[in-house]
Order: C-alpha cells, then structure tokens, then sequence
C-alpha cells in the first residue's frame, strides 16, 4: 500500500543536492545525535538508503541520474572532460572535446543524448538552482546567469557556504511560486572535502548547516500547510576519501612515448599520441592515436602493438587500482593486481569472466546476471555495481580507450589544480559510490541506485515515465 501521501494531492517534490556527502559519515552524524532535523524529518519518518551513484562519481556527470534517470554512459556524457575522437579527427574545436570546468559547463545540457529529456523538460514547474544541467528549465533556472560568478567568488575566497546560503534562499523564492519540482544544489561538502579533506571540522560544519537547512525549509513549508503534501529528499551526488599522492598519467604517458594532450594545455596538440581527460581526479580517460589517426577506437589488442607494456606498467602502478581496456567484441577488459577478467552488457544483463583472479574481488558469483542482481550481489563490496557501471560507461562513444580508477588516497591529477585538492572522487571504490539517499517517504528497502530517484520523483508527481529511463520508482 502506498503513503498516503502518494496520492492524488500531493504539490511538490525537492531534491536537496549535497555534493560529496559520504553515506558513512551521514550515518554516523545521524546515529551520534548529530543531525537532529535530518533525523527527525527525514530518517525516523521516512527512508535512509546506502545509494550507490554511477561511474565517474563525479560532479556534473552524477547530476544525470537524478535528473534524467539514466547514466552518464547512456547519456553519452562520460564524464567532467571527454574526447570524441570522431569528430576530433575532423577537426570540429567544440565537439571533438569537452571539459565542463568554467564556461564549457553551459554546453553539458546540449551534450545529452537524445531522445533523453531531462525533469525540467517534462514536470511545469520545476526549478533549478545552482545546477548545471538545466536544459528545459528556461527561466526556472533561477541562477542561470549568476551561478558562475558566485563560483568565481567563492573559488577566490573559498567561501562555499556563501552558496550554500545563497541556494537555500532562492529554494525559499521557488516555495513560494509554487514549484511543483525543484532541484538545489549545495556545494559546500564537496568544496571543503577538497581543500582540506572529508572528516576535517570546516567539512563537519557543512553537514550541520544542510541540517539547520532542512529545519528551515520543513519550518516554511508546514507555515503554508505544504508539508505534508511535499516529498523532500537530501541525496548526494559521490562521496570523497583524502588525498596523499597526486599521480600523473601525462608524465607517465610521456616517458613511453606516448605524449599527451590535456586540460588546461588543450591547444598544445603538436606531436601528440595520447590524450588523457580527467574526472574528479579519481578517474581518468585516455584515448590514443593510432594507424588510422585518432578517428576511431583503439582496442586493448592494437593499444598492445602499439606499446605492449603500457597496460601492464599501469597495472603495476600503486596509484592505479583499476585498468578499463576496450576489447576487440564490445566488451571491457577490467585489469587490477588481483586479476583480470571482461564485462559485457548484453540484452539487460551483466555477462562477466574472471581470469587469473577476479580484479574486483567479488569472489564466487554467477557469470551471468540480471542488472539488479549485479547491484545487489555487488552492494557490500569494495566496488557496489561496478560491472553494470563500467559496461554501461563504454557505451558512450566520447569514452577512452582507457580507463583509470585511482586507488584511494592517491588522484590522477598532479599540476593545474588550484588550489591543490587534497579530498578526491571519481572513482569505483565505494568511499566514492556509496551515498546517502534520504527521503520523508518510505521507500521499498534493498539496494538502490541514485537512477532510481527520478522515478520514484515522477511517480509521487502522477507524471508519466519515460521509456528511455534505467531506473524503477521505489515508493512503497
């Protein structure tokens, strides 16, 4: 039987985006008394579910599921930065490759693959604020213009909870115009995870403040007798661990002689055989040159001719956990120092062979599973639904020919990162997969997946959903 209020009267429903909030670290907030409105609205009348978000666990790339239902693989927006070595062999600047770092970020919207609609385009109504992908929103995007000036702001002077702030009063403007959908986003935890690092006081603090939000914003609503016909949620996008080590996979490249072109040195392209796009820092894609020029995919077997140790030297690396490789027959070579084994993702289901010992250390599993049974067999390990992300991320074609995962405490981004980020994300281990999904109405218990949000949103709206969409309503 459903809530009862999943009925017909229900008026709206908010997503409060808490960029980088770790599972482990609300639980433990919550269980210590600490996050007394979260626990109180939230938790003791509704539902707390360990997520998992998708691959990359980045910023941007991780909005997607909440605001289209789908991945970042389907969505044919694979991460932070990407190539299309397609249309980077034919020379066209803006569509050859991407980073969504600074203006490029207003493209993300138009980069979605069609015919993937986002909730603005669907719901009347909705708002967005501080969110970079908006497409559809219009003028409900109610920070369209002054998002990167309060970014700008706050990176000079690394004053996140000014937008933090600055988010929670526009959420007070979309209240009050009756918004039937909002989506806000909250960068502070992110922000100061990275500056100093995810369990340091200055990133406490924000978790207090996303609580005094949500006692304000439950405060205003039941002052309009909104409450209980709104379904609020706090959800976050990826979790975070500390770094100690920065890697460079550029200078890793360049003493095998595969130079590599890169952000922010995007216009240095003379000479190079590789290209490397880094996400969070805990990921990265590379993509290489080969015979045909760099029109195509090259393949783990022709990436071997080409340079038979490289894979093995990154294998070898203690920065790097795991090694993605795209095989000759659509599927993924997955490489780490426990093994090998490949991943296929055929018809709705996860096909995958170990060999040599399982890279992912699942241990006994079925070499055939349905994609749910992917996630719930996977959910407790050290990579939840690893083998449905990283399947499901090859099928863009704007992903490398190479994937990193970073091992945890190191990241993959050694020079033009200021200021020096010692907090990173990105990658499949799940200090950055898991994360909170918190919702005032009870939810069906089981692993879930942040794709399974935006149904569950536009079911409790009466709206229809779309065919396109990878995740199920989880409303009770």
């Amino acid at each position: 039987m459903k809530s009862s209020l999943n009925g017909n009267n229900h008026k709206r429903s908010i997503i409060l985006l808490a960029v980088g909030a770790r599972a482990d670290v609300m639980e433990e907030l919550v269980q210590a008394g600490k996050l007394p409105e979260i626990s109180r609205w939230l938790v003791e009348s509704g539902s707390f579910h360990k997520g998992t978000t998708v691959f990359p666990s980045t910023t941007g790339p991780a909005y997607l599921p909440f605001l289209t239902g789908v991945s970042p693989g389907t969505c044919n927006v694979p991460g932070i930065r990407w190539m299309n070595k397609a249309e980077f062999a034919k020379g066209k600047w803006l569509a050859g490759h991407r980073s969504y770092v600074g203006i490029e970020s207003f493209m993300i919207g138009r980069d979605i693959a069609k015919p993937i609609q986002t909730i603005f385009e669907l719901v009347p109504d909705s708002y967005s604020i501080f969110n970079t992908i908006a497409r559809g929103a219009g003028n409900r995007n109610l920070t369209r213009i002054s998002r990167l000036w309060y970014v700008y702001y706050a990176h000079l002077t690394d004053r996140w909870s000014f937008i933090d702030e600055a988010s929670l009063q526009n959420i007070f403007q979309a209240i009050d115009a009756k918004a039937r959908f909002m989506f806000a986003v909250f960068p502070g935890i992110d922000e100061y995870s990275h500056l100093a690092h995810p369990h340091h006081e200055s990133t406490y603090e924000r978790y207090a403040w996303l609580d005094r939000a949500v006692g304000k914003i439950v405060k205003k609503l039941k002052e309009r007798g909104e409450w209980e016909t709104t379904q609020l949620w706090v959800v976050a996008d990826h979790g975070l661990t500390k770094t100690d080590t920065h890697f460079c996979p550029n200078e890793f490249l360049a003493k095998r002689d595969l130079p590599a072109f890169f952000y922010p040195m995007i216009h240095d392209r003379r000479g190079k055989k590789s290209a490397t796009m880094v996400s969070g820092n805990g990921m990265a894609h590379l993509y290489f040159r080969n015979r045909d020029g760099w029109s195509r995919p090259t393949s783990r077997h022709e990436l071997a001719e080409m340079a038979p140790k490289l894979v093995k030297d990154f294998v070898a690396e203690d920065a790097i956990d795991l090694v993605l490789c795209r095989d000759d027959k659509h599927g993924v070579d997955i490489l780490s120092r426990r093994g090998q084994g490949k991943v296929v993702l055929n018809h709705g289901h996860v096909e995958y062979q170990v060999f040599k010992g399982d890279p992912l250390g699942f241990g006994d599993i079925p070499k055939k599973l349905s994609i749910d049974d992917s996630l719930a067999l996977s959910h407790h390990t050290d990579y939840p639904d690893a083998l449905y992300q990283i399947a499901n991320l090859f099928r863009s074609n704007r992903t490398g020919d190479v994937v990193l995962s970073a091992t945890p405490g190191y990241d993959l981004r050694l020079k033009y990162e200021h200021p020096e980020h010692r907090g990173s994300h990105g990658s499949l281990h799940r200090l950055h997969m898991h994360v909170p999904i918190l919702c005032n109405t009870k939810l069906d218990q089981g692993p879930m997946r942040t794709v399974d949000v935006f149904p569950t949103v536009l079911e409790f709206l009466n709206h229809p959903i779309p065919g396109f969409v990878e995740g199920k309503s989880r409303l009770m």
